[in-house]
């Protein structure tokens, strides 16, 4: 129960965070290109913006990525404030701030924006990192544990692969794991699950797990989107790693033709 208390806080205290992070938004970066515009200028450097409102960035998309900023300061905030506890010896208020900080890491955090294929990383080269494999391993071993909370603490292990090991040659299969993980019965995030699919074939292209095929069937079964279906199933039927996943791909993508054809 007081754990129950205790991430209800953490979440009252984001929701906060991003709503006054949003309200200053337009102050600190440009709404045409998302730079962060200096307090001296009066308009955006980087693009020189000075757009009417309609030809501004949608709403939506503004508040994804205030939504993405509030967060990244709000992680680094609490770093900063356990170092600066740490090293004046108040050891108090350093493990408030480690326990809000281990709270907000064992959070999984959704997706927001339709990646669709996006930027297929296929000239990037991997790496084989031993830090990355042993990250990689203990967040497998939090997926196999029966619980939700252990589920939530693997995906944000194999997010912290994403983002402090790029370059391993676990990117992929780690955003495939993620995507199982919110698929599965103790999520049924199937939105995210269907964007994590598609981002570990971004990742890695010749990934050997069915990664584009159960983000068509995410859109397909659980999400009823079927034009985004027929898009996955399309790519699908052409870059899955076997044949018999080409076919499958191929044969669903036909019946949902046919379907949209009789409207």
């Amino acid at each position: 129960m007081m754990k129950c208390m205790k991430t209800t806080r953490m979440f009252v205290v984001v929701a906060c965070i991003v709503f006054f992070s949003y309200s200053a938004f337009a102050a600190q970066y440009c709404l045409n290109c998302f730079e962060r515009v200096d307090e001296s200028e009066k308009y955006c450097v980087a693009c020189k913006a000075k757009l009417s409102v309609d030809k501004l960035k949608g709403q939506e998309e503004q508040l994804i990525h205030a939504v993405t900023v509030s967060r990244e300061n709000y992680q680094k905030s609490l770093e900063g404030l356990k170092a600066y506890y740490h090293d004046t010896g108040n050891q108090l208020r350093f493990n408030k701030a480690r326990t809000e900080l281990d709270a907000l890491n064992n959070v999984p955090l959704p997706l927001y924006k339709d990646e669709g294929l996006g930027n297929v990383q296929v000239t990037k080269v991997y790496r084989d990192i031993e830090d990355a494999n042993i990250l990689f391993n203990d967040a497998l071993m939090y997926k196999k544990k029966f619980s939700k909370e252990n589920r939530a603490i693997a995906i944000k292990r194999f997010e912290r692969l994403l983002s402090e090991y790029p370059d391993s040659n676990k990117v992929g299969d780690s955003a495939f794991e993620i995507a199982e993980i919110y698929a599965s019965g103790y999520f049924k995030d199937y939105e995210s699950a269907a964007k994590y699919y598609v981002k570990s074939y971004q990742l890695n292209p010749y990934i050997k797990r069915p990664a584009l095929i159960h983000a068509a069937e995410m859109y397909d079964k659980h999400l009823a989107d079927y034009n985004m279906a027929r898009i996955m199933y399309r790519q699908a039927a052409m870059y899955s790693p076997t044949e018999k996943q080409c076919k499958k791909a191929k044969s669903r993508l036909a019946e949902l033709d046919e379907l949209a054809g009789n409207k």
